[in-house]
């Protein structure tokens, strides 16, 4: 855990100085061809939600240093017998006091008050961890979508080209009359079945680039092209080994120091039942006898009805609260990393089993289909099948990979590891 806070204050510093002015000065949208690790350090410099939260460790620590402050003293004057009639007349038998009073507070409530703010800067702390870890996780995968779709737009944009020379053949078969006009017409339907896929490849791409870039705050996407080994894959840790450090995952490690600012607020609720004094001092005046003197003070309340059981019972509740929220927060971690390990399983096995069978066999299939139309045995539009088939089982395979990654993404962030591997 240690090791886990130490490597995360480097990042916490420069989202709190990029915080302290709007415009985040001396931070550049990244350009050229981008990493994710490219894209990761953007998005802890810029992100404008993640600069927010690091705010709030500021708000905390304003918040300490008002809760050990003491009370102020109070400056209290009277006048007494003045104004009336009789003897009372003007001020001849006027009594003035000057008073300086003080409350002292007692039950330890100062150091109580502080005690929880602290713990209150501390929760502050993993606020920040959590909204770090979920930043780092979305700009992964969002790097991951974008990153495929690049592929994937390539691959539509050659499945075309191919289609378009498919077509070109079958035109001229035609023309020879060695082939039918129907199967034209085919060969035109499938240019336009690829035209469309190729463009919606290329919408997808356009979004994912704009969500990408959005989460260093980027309105549009300055960089050309992002860079990285999409089929660089390996089977997922086993689930048990992931379980056994969960603890580290933020969204759980924040709740010991929820469950111990609870208990600080019960201390302090139970401390405030402790009556306070005030005390003071000063000289007094006496018009008519013309003499002076000195005036103390002392009062304390009477713990009688208000005991401040309400409250005590209340941080009590909430307490008791806080470790209900927390067994629901372990029991939803170790669920959704349970889910996740088996989608992510699942793709690494999809994703091997269409690499090492299927992919193969798709493009021995084609380039056999490919020699028998050079000899004169099938058809064009044999060949066409054949290079649909094998297009569609590579988009399979990179959508695989994708899936893949984006899941592994979501293993880093629920197990608490860092994330962001594929480089």
């Amino acid at each position: 855990m240690q090791r886990y806070l130490t490597f995360a204050v480097g990042a916490l510093l420069l989202a709190m100085q990029a915080a302290a002015d709007d415009t985040a000065p001396g931070f550049a949208p990244p350009r050229g061809t981008i990493t994710m690790r490219d894209a990761l350090a953007a998005a802890l410099l810029g992100n404008p939600e993640l600069s927010a939260v690091a705010l709030g460790v500021r708000v905390q620590e304003a918040r300490i240093v008002q809760a050990g402050l003491l009370p102020n003293p109070e400056l209290r004057a009277n006048v007494d017998n003045f104004g009336g009639s009789g003897a009372n007349r003007g001020f001849d038998a006027s009594e003035s006091a000057l008073r300086l009073m003080q409350l002292v507070e007692l039950g330890g409530k100062r150091d109580r008050r502080r005690a929880v703010a602290g713990l209150e800067r501390d929760a502050a702390h993993w606020d920040y961890e959590v909204r770090r870890a979920s930043l780092l996780a979305s700009t992964a995968k969002a790097f991951v979508a974008v990153l495929a779709l690049q592929e994937r737009s390539e691959l539509a944009a050659q499945e075309m080209r191919l289609a378009e020379e498919s077509a070109r053949a079958v035109d001229a078969q035609v023309r020879a009359g060695a082939g039918a006009p129907a199967e034209a017409l085919r060969a035109r339907v499938a240019i336009s079945q690829s035209d469309l896929a190729r463009m919606a490849r290329q919408r997808e791409l356009t979004t994912a680039r704009v969500a990408l870039a959005a989460a260093w705050g980027s309105p549009a996407p300055t960089f050309e092209r992002t860079a990285g080994a999409l089929d660089a894959i390996t089977p997922p840790p086993p689930l048990d080994a992931l379980l056994a450090g969960v603890d580290a995952n933020p969204d759980l490690a924040r709740w010991t120091t929820e469950v111990a600012a609870r208990d600080a607020a019960i201390a302090l609720e139970q401390a405030r039942a402790v009556p306070d004094v005030t005390v003071g001092a000063g000289p007094s005046y006496y018009a008519d006898a013309g003499g002076a003197g000195i005036v103390v003070d002392f009062s304390v309340p009477l713990p009688l009805f208000n005991r401040n059981q309400g409250a005590i019972d209340a941080a009590r509740a909430q307490r008791l609260q806080a470790d209900a929220a927390r067994r629901a927060a372990d029991t939803d971690v170790r669920a959704a990393l349970a889910r996740v390990h088996a989608a992510a399983s699942d793709a690494y096995q999809r994703a091997g089993r269409l690499r090492g069978d299927m992919l193969p066999d798709a493009e021995a299939a084609y380039a056999r289909t490919r020699e028998a139309y050079n000899a004169g045995a099938v058809r064009a539009l044999d060949v066409l099948d054949a290079q649909r088939a094998l297009f569609s089982l590579r988009d399979q395979y990179l959508d695989a990979l994708a899936t893949y990654h984006e899941t592994v993404c979501d293993l880093q962030r629920l197990a608490g590891a860092p994330i962001g591997d594929l480089q």
